[in-house]
């Protein structure tokens, strides 16, 4: 199949590439058939979320852990339900970030994370219980969030 995408022109895909994620994100619920494209091929640091319902809508997606040693997620126990009984080391966690003309005024949502089933092809945008996180972090100059 093939579909056009917001950075990447037109791409080929298969079936089996398409990440569902039922309940959309926040503010996307009718979204709920999607691609993950890494920018890079070698790393999954940064990738586009890329909407297959419409070609302009694209997410940028981040590895936190990359980003901040000491991100540690734990979502409540009715989201995590969700995957049924999958390992929670089956599990991937990005953060949706916002990026600005300067990185500086780009920010990080560590506060609600898409969790991923990669095995699955699922994914649910969860939001996190634990104080420190938050849904405007900048991006790291060192390795503690900070809130904007």
């Amino acid at each position: 199949m093939v579909t056009k995408t917001k950075y990447f022109n037109e791409i080929t895909y298969e079936e089996e590439d398409i990440l569902t994620i039922p309940n959309g994100l926040f503010g996307f619920e009718d979204h709920t058939k999607f691609l993950t494209i890494p920018f890079d091929e070698e790393n999954d640091s940064i990738l586009s979320l890329q909407s297959l319902d419409e070609p302009d809508l694209s997410f940028i997606l981040m590895n936190p852990f990359q980003l901040f040693e000491d991100y540690s997620p734990k979502p409540l126990p009715e989201d995590l339900r969700f995957f049924g009984s999958t390992d929670e080391s089956e599990l991937s966690y990005y953060v949706l970030a916002v990026l600005k003309d300067s990185l500086g005024d780009s920010t990080l949502n560590l506060k609600a994370p898409l969790v991923v089933n990669a095995m699955e092809k699922t994914g649910k945008q969860v939001i996190l219980p634990q104080k420190e996180y938050k849904f405007r972090h900048r991006f790291p100059t060192n390795q503690h969030p900070k809130e904007v």
